[in-house]
């Protein structure tokens, strides 16, 4: 009897001995998981910023060139407000250089469009950024920008680009103008598609205002299917974040917890799994090794 008592302790401290070694070992695999997952959302937000801030500053630069090579057509409009061949002309070369294309348009440093039909397509947010950009103009700042970030619009959500030009004016006044021009959103959904990761949910957010969501792989806020601010919850739960050059927006990488604790949970269900198929061994080992103890003393005697 004292034998098998003395089994049964042998087997219960290999059994916790198992037991202790799983956990700890498995809340070191938890441990580095979550390492692993922050590492990958700071990597994944540089690349993803990175790529975002190269295609605005690509698209500053070709509204640049285009009114650098367009510059005498840009000139005639603006003179000529009412020369539809032209206009028609400048906005079928920038919507086959730009496949995002919007509207365009070209003001003074007032802010006032010379298209009269343009205000159908320019909204308050527009106008109230172009006022602000006019007036760096006026005070000569030098490489001014104007910080992008989502304009709403009824079904076109869109960006704007602003680009100081001159024109010849044929009233001889201030030939300071701004070339205006507006883009859809698609290109920068497509980089935060294509750049996102399982467990982790990549947004553009106002810098000037956080919880406001701008952008997200569904599109622009007017297609989300859900609320368009973060909760406190979501807030908490960002685990990286960058600032995007010259712009309104701030790039975050949202934690799927739910992603996160389904990869837990089947690690402590193998845990689980490994000390119910280690138990039976030991317990058929102990019926086992009962029988055969059984068996040897009958023969002795």
């Amino acid at each position: 009897m004292l034998k098998r008592l003395e089994l049964v302790y042998i087997v219960t401290i290999f059994m916790f001995i198992i037991t202790v070694v799983l956990v700890l070992y498995t809340m070191e695999r938890e441990q580095e998981y979550k390492t692993h997952q922050n590492d990958i959302q700071k990597t994944v937000i540089e690349g993803a910023a990175y790529a975002i801030n190269l295609q605005l500053e690509n698209k500053r630069r070709h509204v640049h060139l285009f009114i650098d090579e367009y510059s005498k057509a840009l000139s005639r409009l603006y003179n000529n407000p009412d020369d539809e061949t032209t206009e028609n002309s400048l906005r079928n070369r920038l919507q086959q250089r730009f496949t995002d294309f919007f509207t365009y348009t070209i003001t003074d440093l007032d802010g006032v469009h010379q298209f009269l039909d343009i205000d159908s397509r320019v909204g308050n947010a527009c106008q109230v950024d172009l006022d602000n950009f006019a007036k760096k103009i006026k005070n000569n700042q030098s490489g001014v920008r104007n910080a992008i970030f989502v304009h709403p619009q009824a079904f076109h959500y869109h960006y704007d680009i602003m680009v100081p030009m001159q024109v010849n004016t044929q009233n001889h006044g201030d030939n300071r103008k701004i070339f205006f021009a507006s883009f859809y959103l698609n290109e920068i959904t497509d980089i935060l598609k294509t750049h996102e990761v399982p467990g982790q949910k990549l947004m553009l957010t106002r810098q000037s205002d956080p919880g406001l969501i701008e952008v997200t792989r569904e599109g622009s806020r007017d297609k989300l299917s859900r609320n368009s601010r973060l909760s406190p919850e979501e807030i908490l739960n960002i685990s990286a974040h960058k600032n995007i050059p010259a712009t309104d927006w701030r790039l975050i990488s949202l934690q799927d917890k739910s992603y996160e604790q389904r990869y837990i949970s089947k690690l402590w269900k193998e845990v689980v799994i490994i000390l119910i198929i280690v138990g039976i061994a030991l317990l058929l080992l102990i019926v086992i090794l009962i029988k055969l103890t059984s068996r040897h003393r009958i023969n002795h005697d």
